[in-house]
């Protein structure tokens, strides 16, 4: 018998900051046949730095130079500030590398398009942040949707909240970034809620959105940074997000800088006969919690289901993106983050300056 030796592939991270440092960079070889050869970065610094704990054989000052000096790479990642993912996405596109793009992968929905329209003219495959779609409590649930579980699902909430990047990750770069315009708390927390829900109800028919600025001054509380005023009142802290589905079903999202605690569950959704909710962390691929009413066997109350025969694979890191987006290209199948439904998200985040504008309800176009 012949053994076909497994295609190792050959990653570059372009940006070397503290997410890239946490979840990507140690995982790489242990999510997927995959191994990490370059990095980049415009502090060079930060990419000599991981090259130096790694074992990463190259580095490089930015993603043209990395691009032009380095053409084995094959995958992209994507983990630079928010303000620079669309002429990173651009360029590798370009170059025919496959791409993973932490969240948002563009600022407009324009953009957005233009990079997935330029994935599909060179062949490659284009994989977005959050994983939300990865979770194993996540898919539980919407297989639970699909069969009855809790009867007819109209409503999810998710609350993706917490006390801002300056507050509670210890952080060596500056997180002053995050409150600069192209950022704030709807592109990195909203986006998660908004990814949930769309996930489990499907592509959103409109939005409406309130919104305030808690917070105007931020000290960083830890950190190489511990101390530093931040000026945080040119957008909003905090989000109260509407979203409008076909069939009378309803999402909600809360999401800011603005809790520094809550006991609210991360994710819940309501149907006619029961309702569903997460409670744990879910990196911690927990069972949900399940509330049963079943009139016809009178009998209704919380329970938590056992683990299924053939159970959603459980979640080992964030680099989670590079087995969806290998398999992809070796099944030649869509992947399961895939850059439409990044997209879609795009889209209602995008359609809430003009909720917070008119005041009024604003209606959605894209789907996936």
């Amino acid at each position: 018998m012949i053994h076909m030796e497994k295609k190792v592939w050959k990653v570059a991270v372009v940006g070397c900051g503290s997410f890239a440092n946490g979840q990507y960079l140690p995982n790489i070889s242990k999510e997927a046949s995959a191994v990490c050869v370059a990095t980049a970065d415009i502090v060079e610094e930060r990419a000599v730095a991981a090259c130096e704990k790694y074992g990463i054989p190259h580095h490089y000052a930015s993603v043209h130079e990395l691009l032009e000096k380095c053409p084995e790479v094959e995958i992209i990642i994507d983990a630079a500030s928010i303000q620079a993912h669309h002429e990173i996405n651009m360029a590798a596109l370009s170059h025919g590398k496959h791409l993973i793009s932490q969240k948002p992968a563009a600022p407009t929905v324009e953009m957005m398009t233009e990079q997935i329209e330029l994935a599909k003219k060179m062949g490659v495959q284009f994989v977005c942040a959050p994983i939300h779609n990865m979770r194993y409590d996540l898919n539980i649930i919407k297989r639970m949707i699909e069969d009855g579980t809790i009867g007819h699902a109209y409503y999810a909430k998710s609350n993706m909240a917490h006390g801002g990047p300056e507050y509670f990750q210890y952080r060596q770069a500056d997180p002053s970034w995050f409150f600069e315009p192209g950022a704030g708390a709807l592109v990195d927390m909203g986006v998660h809620g908004i990814q949930q829900v769309t996930y489990l109800m499907g592509p959103a028919k409109t939005v409406t959105c309130v919104a305030a600025c808690t917070t105007p001054l931020r000290p960083v509380r830890s950190g190489a940074f511990d101390g530093k005023p931040i000026q945080a009142d040119r957008m909003p802290d905090e989000y109260l997000i509407a979203l409008e589905f076909e069939g009378n079903r309803l999402g909600f999202i809360d999401c800011g800088f603005s809790q520094k605690a809550s006991k609210q569950p991360q994710l819940e959704v309501f149907g006619d006969l029961g309702t569903i909710a997460v409670t744990k962390p879910y990196m911690t691929n927990p069972q949900p919690d399940v509330y049963i009413d079943s009139p016809e066997r009178g009998i209704r109350g919380w329970m938590q289901p056992m683990p299924w025969v053939n159970p959603p694979q459980k979640l080992n890191s964030q680099c989670c993106l590079l087995r969806d987006l290998i398999e992809a290209v070796e099944q030649n199948k869509r992947p399961v983050l895939n850059a439409e439904h990044a997209r879609h998200v795009l889209e209602i985040m995008c359609a809430i300056d003009e909720c917070l504008k008119t005041g009024g309800k604003v209606a959605l176009h894209t789907t996936f």
